[in-house]
């Protein structure tokens, strides 16, 4: 094949070229020959393409069957697995319900907080409601 005649072959193939190249190469020696040929040849193939039964590949009973048994199976491995470590967390709350930690949080070194002007001091009774505000 000539390297004069791939920009025909690309614009045969469909792909975008380059209009000036292809006027230069279509107007050169042999050129339109070419391109003629080379668009019988792919219209050929494409027909004969066409015409050839695509090959189906069967599929085995066993295939088809085993699909649901491999989701159900997941799902079950999934179900215990997320039990188990449902029941892990439950053990490590009940801990940490049993020695409470103090938790120091970071000072804000942005910039100082001001100094509070009003403070009100509140009781709460038994039931859980507060029964008065500062008098």
């Amino acid at each position: 094949m000539d390297d004069r005649f791939a920009v025909i072959d690309a614009f045969v193939d469909g792909e975008r070229v380059d209009t000036a190249d292809l006027k230069q190469a279509l107007a050169g020696e042999g050129g339109r020959d070419y391109f003629v040929d080379a668009w019988l040849l792919r219209d050929a193939v494409q027909d004969e393409l066409l015409r050839e039964p695509v090959p189906q590949i069967p599929l085995r009973g066993r295939a088809e069957r085993r699909w649901p048994l491999l989701a159900l199976a997941a799902s079950i491995v999934c179900l215990i697995g997320g039990g188990f470590v449902g029941y892990r967390l439950a053990d490590r709350g009940r801990a940490a319900d049993a020695a409470p930690q103090t938790v120091q949080t970071p000072a804000m070194t942005s910039f100082p907080a001001p100094a509070p002007t009003l403070s009100i001091p509140v009781e709460f009774t038994a039931d859980g409601g507060a029964s008065r505000g500062g008098d």
